[in-house]
């Protein structure tokens, strides 16, 4: 049976109706600055052995449950204290149905993390164990040329760590949509999104807001794509709250990527934009970010994967605020050793410049891993 989400490594295991491909791995890295700090700076080494499943129970000819979890521990040699499960951010559960035009996709998607580099706006701190679940349903009515979608979903992010058990909230988010296929390899239209946050504590402040704007994805041809996404965000917050700001959002949001297969060998892509972000000590953050990344499949058993990316990260107007940089960069090279087997040595360097200036930060990560594909 072919593989799930565009992935062709077959499903080789079965539970009664249930087809699952299973991956197990275990890495080793090296990270000279584990708490993110400008002084005081913490280095460990971090053993993490996990666990990938994919799993499929084809209900009907085309009505499918889908599963995708990965899970693993780290342990910090060191720092035993900062030992956690984790779970990787594409876990999630989907049901697909099909009734005549319509598809319905009921959908979870959740993951639990501490790393603290995640959240750009964070900075002298060991660990942020944050978990995220969202859940949800869409629903397109294909009529042809013209395809109707309206999702909703429902998202909860608590904190396991008093300091910042004030982020904690819950969002509602309705998004209607409307494609227009232009043609078989452009699709364009109209998306909205409708959203209510709402914080557990007095901190941050509680806010409703609307996004909307036009969207185009084309393929231009075998070797190349790409993506558009623009338009306005309008977001009102309410006041009170003992972050000490009173900003509302009256911008502009907007994304753009291109892919490019260059030769049968090397791939490219760029992806750059502007977002507006939850903020740590005020209402909200201003993210402007771009990230190239190139991939160079040297032998069929060896491969070279690399990128570079920046993000500029601007608090809204609270008590407390910052103004930072970041500049990252990793590169990981990958060697098949069976069709089961396969190594990888990556390496990741990161740096944050920022206003206070003991908010900045730079680590190194070397990181060996082995996996193997059941």
């Amino acid at each position: 049976m072919a593989g799930h989400g565009g992935e062709n490594q077959p499903y080789n295991l079965s539970l009664g109706p249930v087809n699952i491909r299973a991956e197990a791995g275990v890495s080793t890295s090296y990270n000279d600055n584990i708490n993110v700090a400008y002084t005081g700076r913490q280095s460990d080494a971090i053993i993490t052995p996990s666990l990938t499943l994919h799993g499929l129970w084809q209900a009907t000819d085309v009505n499918a449950l889908t599963f995708d979890i990965g899970i693993g521990y780290q342990w910090y040699t060191i720092h035993s204290g900062d030992s956690s499960i984790n779970i990787t951010p594409n876990s999630k559960t989907e049901f697909n149905i099909y009734v005549g035009d319509f598809k319905i996709n009921l959908h979870d998607q959740f993951s639990f993390s501490q790393n603290p580099v995640i959240v750009g706006q964070l900075s002298n701190v060991n660990q942020f164990p944050v978990f995220v679940n969202v859940v949800g349903l869409g629903v397109d009515w294909d009529l042809g040329d013209i395809i109707l979608s309206l999702g909703y979903n429902h998202t909860n992010q608590w904190i396991f760590d008093s300091a910042f058990s004030y982020l904690n909230y819950q969002a509602d988010t309705i998004s209607p949509r409307v494609t227009f296929k232009v043609s078989s390899t452009i699709d364009t239209g109209l998306e909205t999104a409708f959203t209510s946050m709402r914080y557990e504590q007095n901190v941050q402040n509680n806010s409703l807001s609307m996004m909307v704007g036009p969207f185009m994805d084309a393929k231009i041809n075998e070797n190349l794509s790409v993506d558009a996404h623009a338009g306005a965000n309008l977001t009102d917050y309410a006041t009170g709250g003992l972050n000490g700001d009173s900003s509302n959002i009256t911008g502009f949001y907007g994304n753009a990527g291109i892919n490019h297969r260059i030769n049968d060998v090397l791939s490219e892509g760029l992806t750059g934009g502007q977002e507006y972000i939850p903020g740590v000590t005020s209402n909200y953050t201003k993210r402007i970010y771009a990230n190239y990344t190139l991939g160079w499949q040297a032998t069929n058993s060896f491969s070279v994967a690399t990128n570079l990316w920046w993000e500029n990260l601007d608090d809204s107007n609270a008590t407390f605020r910052q103004t930072a940089n970041r500049f990252g960069t990793n590169l990981t090279l990958t060697y098949n050793i069976t069709d089961h087997i396969n190594t990888s040595l990556g390496y990741q360097y990161i740096i944050k410049n920022a206003d206070p200036s003991n908010l900045g930060y730079s680590q190194d990560v070397v990181n060996l891993s082995f996996s193997y594909k059941f």
